[in-house]
């Protein structure tokens, strides 16, 4: 299975490249693979509809029909192992 997520951050590079690289290994763990793409979080809007799942390192606040998962305890590493859980199963109800 493919899933196109969209990695998104305030510069479109720094946590969220980070945040990709754990997520895509986690997914690929578990029988899921990624098409990581990054983003700004103020590029999500046009984005809306074209990929499976929105992961996001800070507040984009609510209103979209794509998925976002808030992955900031990945970085943080406190609550790490739900978030990439929370993730897998997003994508595997889709």
């Amino acid at each position: 299975m493919k899933k196109e997520i969209i990695f998104a951050c305030s510069s479109g590079i720094a946590t969220s490249t980070v945040v990709a690289e754990k997520v895509s290994e986690y997914c690929q763990e578990n029988g899921i693979e990624v098409n990581a793409r990054q983003a700004t979080v103020g590029e999500l809007t046009g984005l809306e509809g074209s990929v499976d799942l929105f992961v996001v390192t800070s507040d984009v606040g609510s209103g979209y029909k794509t998925p976002v998962v808030n992955a900031l305890p990945i970085l943080t590493g406190i609550g790490e192992q739900e978030i990439l859980e929370k993730i897998v199963s997003i994508l595997k109800e889709q």
